[in-house]
């Protein structure tokens, strides 16, 4: 099961409500339409969608967490196969949008930077002599710039594999040149003929916005006119709760990643700044590891002695205490269930006791929060002492990674690890006000 800020029934209701608008996808019969669904599945429509009307059919009857369309126009879309399927019929390829996605990454830092380069890659394709048929919001980490095939009326190559070798290659040729135009994008989403993006009009299950289509002057304009429009009216923007110590509002919108259900809020006004988060839930089990929570007005050895006597009671083995100067956090990597995780937090007077029983994880900030220009607003949490103690049990290899990639160094322990690799673990850019 995936957990998403918004509810199966939430969807249906909004899908049920609204429909949604096909407006800047032509060739519709042409298109392979794919959800995920709650428990984390995807779900390939098996049928051609003509209309709005079949796919509100399909998205009232389905209720998927996201929706996704191809970038590439098929034949026969809904029996779509892999290139080496023998039959034909599988993989005739019409033709292929010229796409690029634009997210917050290793090379973008936030969305007002996602939104820059957007702009930039508008005024790079217009250069070429591309039109771009539309830029959208994608509700979550960036944006999405789509144009029609520059190649749709070539029919030098009528062998379907071979044309669509062609196109990749077309697109690798304006991908470098992209490159050298120093805009910085997710490269295989424009080369891959495969490749399947969200459709305007859905929710974005990581964050309850919209995924929403906005003029050149929206995009030019800032990020909290594109919020606004991309509000959802019946699944608002999730809530962080106000035990956040860096809300001046008791409130942010979560822009990436997988948390616990948070609740709903209003729309954004003012002030925003972004910040990123990782949960205590452990990938690939039903585990977690304690995040003890405490204000930063108490005197940091009243702090360690709450710990020391929570990690003895419960034998949590080593605990990393960071603080940002208004809160501190208190990370055991020991495996425990949800239920063991909110006695430790009790038995600790932990001040997210309540998050946990009400989200289901917690959370604690990883990053600096950054304003709208650029600017820090916050530096990031600093490890301000390791209490050592041996342990017995599993322990979390996710965070275990996860720490270690920080440079935290750990003892040698003789332990057994659970949970998947550090590239799984549940991280969260929110924009914060």
């Amino acid at each position: 099961m995936v957990v998403s800020p918004i509810s199966e029934e939430i969807v249906k209701t909004y899908y049920f409500s609204n429909l949604v608008k096909l407006d800047s996808i032509p060739d519709l019969k042409f298109r392979h339409f794919r959800f995920r669904l709650f428990d984390g599945s995807f779900y390939k429509i098996k049928r051609k969608i003509r209309d709005p009307s079949d796919l509100k059919e399909c998205l009232v009857d389905m209720a998927p967490m996201d929706v996704y369309y191809s970038t590439a126009c098929w034949l026969n879309p809904h029996l779509i196969a892999s290139r080496i399927d023998k039959d034909i019929l599988r993989n005739v390829i019409i033709s292929c949008d010229l796409s690029f996605d634009i997210d917050v990454g290793k090379r973008i830092s936030n969305l007002d930077e996602a939104r820059h380069q957007a702009i930039a890659m508008n005024d790079f394709l217009a250069s070429k002599g591309f039109k771009v048929r539309y830029s959208a919001f994608s509700g979550s980490k960036g944006f999405h710039i789509v144009c029609d095939d520059p190649w749709k009326s070539d029919s030098s190559e009528l062998a379907p594999l071979k044309r669509e070798m062609k196109a990749i290659d077309e697109r690798k040729r304006i991908v470098q040149e992209a490159r050298e135009g120093g805009i910085t994008f997710d490269e295989k989403v424009t080369v891959d003929t495969r490749r399947i993006i969200r459709l305007p009009g859905t929710i974005n299950s990581k964050t309850g916005f919209l995924c929403t289509v906005i003029s050149k002057s929206v995009l030019e304009s800032n990020i909290e006119t594109i919020l606004k429009l991309a509000t959802c009216d019946i699944t608002p923007a999730p809530r962080i709760p106000p035990r956040m110590g860096e809300m001046t509002a008791l409130s942010a919108y979560k822009i990436s990643g997988l948390l616990g259900r948070l609740g709903v809020r209003p729309k954004p006004v003012d002030n925003l700044c972004y910040s990123t988060f990782y949960t205590n839930n452990i990938p690939g089990t039903r585990l977690k590891i304690p995040i003890l929570e405490f204000e930063g007005w108490m005197k940091k050895e009243k702090v360690f002695s709450i710990v020391g006597d929570a990690q003895n009671h419960y034998k949590l083995g080593d605990i990393f205490v960071f603080g940002d100067g208004e809160k501190y956090w208190a990370v055991s990597l020991k495996a425990v269930s949800q239920r063991r995780v909110e006695k430790i937090l009790a038995y600790s007077g932990s001040m997210n006791l309540n998050q946990c029983r009400k989200y289901g994880c917690t959370y604690i900030r990883v990053g600096k929060s950054i304003g709208i220009n650029g600017e820090v607003i916050q530096s990031e949490p600093k490890l301000l002492k390791v209490i050592e103690a041996d342990i017995n049990g599993q322990i979390s290899r996710t965070h275990y990674d996860f720490f270690s990639s920080l440079g935290i160094k750990h003892r040698k322990m003789d332990v057994d690890f659970c949970g998947s690799e550090k590239e799984k673990l549940e991280i969260v850019h929110a924009i914060v006000e």
